[in-house]
């Protein structure tokens, strides 16, 4: 009992000691921001001495984790939505598509003039836009996931939230939060990696024909690519490995073994994930101090959501407003239509309407690289993430290995991959694909091993016990229950492929530059030259062509799995 109460002693020191070092941190890079910016601040200015770099790497951090946090509040809110109430469905995931096709630049060169007058003249803006550019890169992977998790709930556990007369609180916390803890994690933790794939274009922004570059590792290495130093962009890579390696540790390894005891049905396995930092803080009292110290909030808001005298039915009828409906309904679709014809007033001014023509052939292109991607992308990892998930001491083993291929943002080689096309002569029209799928290609593997390890034990017992053989286990049991998983990964993997597209299919280094032909350097050369009409023009055509291959490939796929190969 006294080496116990020694151990919780030792990690309330340890957990309240990492408290305070956080709030210390949040404090001293927080003080900057409301400071005025230079006017003339640019990558230039940007200093590649490596003393700056621990500096750098922690505001970097510092703006991934704001943008994840707003991103998972999004993705819970926003699917729940969806989910829940068919009307507001139709609504949201037509929207969701479209956004998820806009990319993160056509986001930045829409936005910064807004985030700048909201908070002129000072740090704030430009901060703000990055974190909102960096949430535009995690979100949309997130709340698909959650969405696929929600609708492919067991039925008898929705009919037990539904007779129990949850409150729409007590059913998310109970019920749908836990049912979607495993993939949310799983894809929160890819999404996080992708995040960094953009970090570059995040903190260097182009606004008025000028380039303003954020304190960050992003603009340390755009820097030291921008003078020929390999040197500085070596170290930067060094420093960003051990930056993926230490959030791994003590944020990502504690939630995925956190995140297992939400598996659906029996899955528990003889070896579950390990987390020192789980540990101690399931030995500390810290955690239950701050849940005590939230209980009034939660009771509140189980009070606010609770319906009065009846149990809460999340798909229950409402009553019927037509006349209000189809009002809003006008009133959406003529704001809808006005902003269409104006911006389409601004680019026939400023570029012409044939532009629309030249990004759609541009456009076939890089639709062809990605479908290669996808294809690629499937048949190699598909069996990987299967094989992964099924195994946790493999898991245990290649979860940090591939967390670091994943995070590590694949543009800050793309210098180095510049130099070797350079050398070798080969076009970027092929090496793209390579770039791009350096970006993309994880969603798959996230989300199959997501979905192999949450396939219940007693199934698995059940085709060993049945003596199927591996090509019918795999064809009766593995690839159906992964394939709501593997559309959710396919899904998001073309998402970033179509944005990863724009920084991969234009390379430099030094004075040398790698252009392929495609939609992705279209729009980053317009964004580049501050073209607002062809940026408009780019990021129109590239949402049309993920939105038309959301609404007829993708969106049956998620029905098929919601009807056939749900695990109900």
């Amino acid at each position: 009992m006294a080496l116990r109460a020694r151990e919780r002693r030792i990690a309330d020191l340890v957990v309240l000691g990492a408290v305070a070092v956080l709030f210390w941190i949040l404090v001293e890079l927080g003080q900057g921001w409301l400071a005025p910016y230079d006017p003339e601040l640019a990558p230039e200015s940007v200093a590649t001495d490596p003393a700056q770099l621990p500096a750098y790497a922690a505001r970097s951090l510092l703006r991934m984790f704001l943008a994840f946090g707003a991103a998972t509040v999004f993705s819970l809110v926003v699917a729940t939505a969806a989910a829940r109430h068919p009307r507001a469905g139709r609504v949201i995931l037509p929207v969701l598509d479209v956004l998820q096709s806009v990319p993160v630049l056509g986001f930045l060169s829409v936005t910064i003039g807004l985030w700048l007058a909201l908070f002129p003249g000072t740090i704030l803006g430009l901060e703000l836009a990055a974190i909102f550019a960096i949430f535009t890169s995690q979100v949309w992977n997130m709340t698909f996931a959650y969405y696929q998790s929600l609708i492919t709930q067991p039925r008898d556990l929705d009919e037990a939230a539904r007779s129990l007369g949850l409150s729409a609180w007590q059913r998310f916390w109970n019920l749908d939060a836990p049912h979607g803890a495993f993939p949310l994690v799983w894809n929160g933790m890819m999404s996080f990696g992708g995040g960094w794939f953009f970090l570059i274009a995040s903190e260097v922004i182009t606004v008025n024909h000028r380039t303003l570059a954020l304190p960050g590792i992003g603009s340390f290495a755009a820097a030291a690519a921008e003078r020929a130093e390999p040197g500085n962009l070596l170290l930067a890579a060094i420093v960003m490995v051990l930056l993926v390696f230490g959030v791994n540790f003590v944020f990502w390894r504690p939630l995925t073994a956190w995140a297992e005891r939400f598996r659906t049905g029996d899955t528990n396995t003889a070896e579950p994930q390990r987390s020192v930092v789980l540990d101690v803080l399931r030995r500390s009292a810290v955690p239950q101090l701050i849940r005590r110290a939230a209980a009034p909030g939660v009771e509140l808001l189980d009070r606010l959501t609770r319906s009065r005298g009846r149990a809460t039915r999340l798909r229950r009828r409402r009553p019927r407003h037509r006349t209000t409906r189809r009002a809003l309904g006008i009133l959406g679709v003529a704001m809808l239509g006005g902003g269409l014809v104006a911006m389409l007033g601004y680019i026939a001014e400023h570029s012409g309407l044939a532009q629309f023509a030249v990004a759609a052939g541009l456009g076939t292109l890089t639709f062809a690289r990605v479908l290669i991607l996808l294809v690629l992308g499937t048949l190699v990892w598909v069996p990987i993430g299967i094989w992964i998930g099924l195994n946790p001491r493999v898991t245990r083993i290649a979860q940090p290995l591939v967390q670091l291929l994943a995070s590590f943002p694949a543009n800050f080689l793309f210098p180095f991959a510049a130099i070797a096309l350079l050398s070798t002569g080969i076009s970027l029209d092929l090496g793209g694909i390579l770039l791009m799928s350096l970006g993309a290609q994880w969603y798959i593997l996230f989300n199959v091993i997501a979905g192999a390890a949450a396939i219940p034990i007693d199934l698995r017992d059940a085709a060993r016990s049945m003596r199927l053989s591996r090509w019918m286990t795999w064809r009766q049991l593995l690839l159906p229950a992964v394939f709501g998983s593997w559309v959710t990964g396919a899904l998001t993997a073309a998402g970033g492929a179509w944005n990863a597209s724009i920084v991969a299919e234009i390379v430099s280094y030094g004075g040398d530059t790698l252009t392929a032909h495609g939609l992705g350097a279209y729009i980053a050369e317009a964004t580049a030259h501050g073209n607002l009409g062809n940026v408009l023009v780019g990021v129109l055509v590239m949402s049309v062509y993920v939105v038309g291959l959301n609404r007829f490939l993708w969106r049956p796929l998620y029905t098929l799995a919601e009807s056939r190969y749900a695990l109900n």
